[in-house]
């Protein structure tokens, strides 16, 4: 059965929508410019055209639509500098190519270009004010997201849902608008406004791990594992992860002895006292270093020690040195020197 287009008349709720639940925003359409990431591939092109169509209807604001040339592929750059040619002329689109820094890291590769990609197209916003960057993800990669988490063996914030709209860094939010959208429908939606794309042939190469879990999605549709029903799942993690780190955030106050910029102390008895995933969390609050933490294994088997064994001894992890003061009951993190 053929999916049915994103036609503009169902896209503009959703986008009014999403502009008006924007903190601090009571009419964002009124920005003077945001920001959109454009692939080439029929996901973003669609967004592009649609918003391109939003702001038209509405006199909205200019839109930047960002192609990174990441260099992965020899015809990269021609195909970066093609998507300027498939938007040119279309309302309140204008198209800039970013060029990503070639990554020489032998693994990992993908997940290091899509933080590449990230970084440069929030300093792009960063130098044009432009304080929302739209991507296309939609609810195929939510799924697809939890499903490569979980075969990593991600805890619950791991295998929460992308949101709608969240925070890159107190200047730039990311916003997601399509994430209830399928990818069938993105396609079907180029389709019906004859908007041309580029397939991305490393979206079929087996080499990476994310891929293979694409692929293997229609075989879990038949079980009943469809990307809706992973998408709810994730979306249910998500919730439970903000009810954890509401009672984390309290018992960190409670058992909060000292803080300053270098040290953290806590009372020994109260997260002894907390439930285990509480007293983690309350951990990784104290040891976040430029919004990251260390690995959740690594954290685990710290903590496992550090309320079991009565001989704890100190040790480091993530850049920081985790001690016990018996003498004061206090459990110490402190940044490395």
């Amino acid at each position: 059965m053929t999916a049915d287009p994103l036609t503009q008349t169902k896209i503009l709720p959703l986008l009014r929508d999403e502009f008006s639940a924007m903190p601090g925003m009571a009419d964002a359409a009124h920005e003077k410019a945001i920001a959109l990431a454009v692939s080439g591939g029929p996901d973003s092109m669609a967004l592009c055209r649609l918003l391109s169509q939003w702001a038209a209807a509405g006199k909205g604001p200019e839109i930047h639509a960002l192609t990174i040339d990441h260099g992965l592929r020899p015809e990269a750059a021609a195909e970066a500098r093609g998507v300027g040619e498939w938007v040119k002329g279309w309302p309140h689109v204008r198209h800039a190519v970013l060029t990503l820094k070639e990554i020489k890291a032998k693994g990992r590769i993908m997940e290091k270009a899509r933080q590449g990609r990230y970084e440069i197209l929030a300093d792009y916003c960063r130098r044009q004010a432009i304080g929302r960057l739209f991507t296309a993800h939609h609810l195929d990669d939510q799924a697809e997201t939890f499903l490569f988490r979980l075969a990593k063996g991600s805890g619950p914030d791991g295998l929460a849902a992308m949101r709608a709209c969240s925070s890159y860094d107190d200047r730039l939010s990311i916003v997601r608008p399509l994430l209830g959208v399928t990818k069938d429908r993105l396609v079907a939606t180029c389709r019906h406004y004859k908007i041309p794309f580029v397939a991305d042939p490393t979206n079929d190469n087996p080499v990476f791990a994310r891929n293979r879990l694409r692929q293997a999605q229609k075989i879990l549709a038949r079980e009943g594992l469809t990307p809706k029903r992973l998408a709810v799942t994730a979306g249910r993690m998500g919730r439970a992860c903000e009810a954890l780190d509401h009672y984390a955030k309290e018992t960190f106050d409670s058992s909060l002895r000292e803080q300053t910029d270098k040290k953290t102390a806590f009372d020994f008895a109260a997260l002894v006292a907390a439930p285990a995933e509480i007293s983690l969390r309350v951990l990784l609050m104290a040891m976040k270093d430029d919004g990251y933490g260390p690995r959740r294994e690594g954290l685990e088997a710290l903590a496992a020690d550090l309320f079991s064994r009565e001989n704890f001894k100190k040790r480091t992890l993530g850049g920081f040195m985790v001690s016990r003061d018996r003498k004061k009951g206090l459990i110490v993190v402190e940044k490395e020197q």
